[in-house]
């Protein structure tokens, strides 16, 4: 598998409608842009729960072209501490009408366009800069963890 090979793992089919659909596709590590500083003892806290699990339930919710995580610097974060090597991820664009972007502070619709600047500046936002809302809700793996070491 190359880094953009889609290599689907699962799909949710929480309604009828096609569109509202997610794909679930394992990327690599190298993959993804984290696009908002963690608090580092959460990072901790959570990789110690997903190694005591033995399996990744949560994919990592990411801007499909440029792989900007929308949802989950802090999972992103965690597989690093495990050694993982891929994690699997829902690829969304913005502009998507499943997601919607607010200011985490005020509640706020956030500007898009901000977004893309700062990750293509090389910065990072504060930690609960955006909040990203997905609907229909998404979609859990139960991935072993022993795979994605491998993968």
């Amino acid at each position: 598998m190359t880094e953009m090979e889609p290599d689907l793992l699962a799909t949710d089919h929480g309604t009828a409608d096609s569109d509202a659909s997610y794909g679930i596709a394992l990327r690599p590590l190298s993959f993804f842009r984290q696009s908002e500083q963690v608090d580092f003892e959460g990072v901790w806290l959570l990789a110690d729960l997903i190694a005591s699990d033995g399996r990744w339930r949560k994919p990592i919710v990411v801007e499909s072209t440029q792989g900007i995580i929308m949802d989950g610097n802090h999972r992103l974060r965690a597989a690093m501490r495990l050694g993982l090597r891929a994690v699997p991820c829902i690829l969304l664009r913005y502009g998507d009408p499943r997601v919607r972007v607010r200011d985490w502070n005020t509640g706020e619709p956030f500007e898009i366009a901000r977004i893309f600047q700062t990750i293509a500046a090389g910065a990072l936002f504060p930690y609960k800069t955006t909040r990203h809302f997905f609907e229909p809700r998404l979609p859990d793996t139960a991935i072993p963890l022993a795979q994605l070491k491998g993968a």
